[in-house]
Formats: C-alpha cells, structure tokens, sequence
C-alpha cells in the first residue's frame, strides 16, 4: 500500500512541524510492516508531500491507532493552513514469483535505458 500526504503548513509553525515530523518518521520507519517513508519539500512553499509505503492495508490502519501517528494528526491541526490530503493506493502483493511489487518498484528506478 502507497499513502501519500500533502501538508500546507503555516509559515510560523515550520521548525515546530518539521520536529513532530521527523519523530513521526522515526517512529513509522522503525515499526513492523513499514517499507519505506519519505518526504518531499516543494521549492519556495510550505508545502511537504509525505510518502508511506507499507506491507499490508491492515498494517497501515493499525499504524494510524498508534500513540505517535494520533499524535501527529493532533499537531497538524496546529500546523496546517489547510486540512491535510491524503490518497491511498493498493498494490499486489506480488507481480511475478520470485518478486514482490516492492523490488519491481524499486529496480524500476535503477534500470538505464
């Protein structure tokens, strides 16, 4: 599963949101059923694109009833200009036999044409 968050932030809560996200990541990052988590600051905004990937559908509604994603959902209402956007995306567990979704998209990214 690919989750993807946009956040606006406001200009005067940009030190206090980037601290509450990168514990946020930390804590993601380190709990089971986490692939990956990145994030993506457009040029000359406040404005963050968040990228989750996680094992399962389950794995991902489970992280959100955690005390560190509860916790940063609360201070985003602080921090926010406008309500976060967030889209979900399923995808197979497995492409081919041997391979999972995860290692097509990833070595997708390391093939030269």
């Amino acid at each position: 599963m690919i989750v993807q968050r946009q956040l606006n932030v406001l200009e005067e809560e940009l030190d206090e949101f980037r601290l509450a996200l990168r514990q946020y990541m930390e804590c993601a990052c380190a709990q089971t059923g986490c692939l990956h988590v990145a994030v993506q600051r457009l040029a000359k905004e406040s404005r963050f694109i968040l990228y989750e990937f996680w094992e399962h559908n389950h794995v991902w509604k489970n992280h959100l009833q955690t005390n560190y994603s509860k916790s940063f959902q609360r201070g985003n209402v602080d921090f926010l200009e406008t309500p976060e956007l967030m889209t979900t995306m399923l995808v197979p567990a497995k492409q081919f036999v041997h391979l999972t979704w995860w290692d097509l998209f990833v070595g997708s990214f390391c093939v030269s044409w």
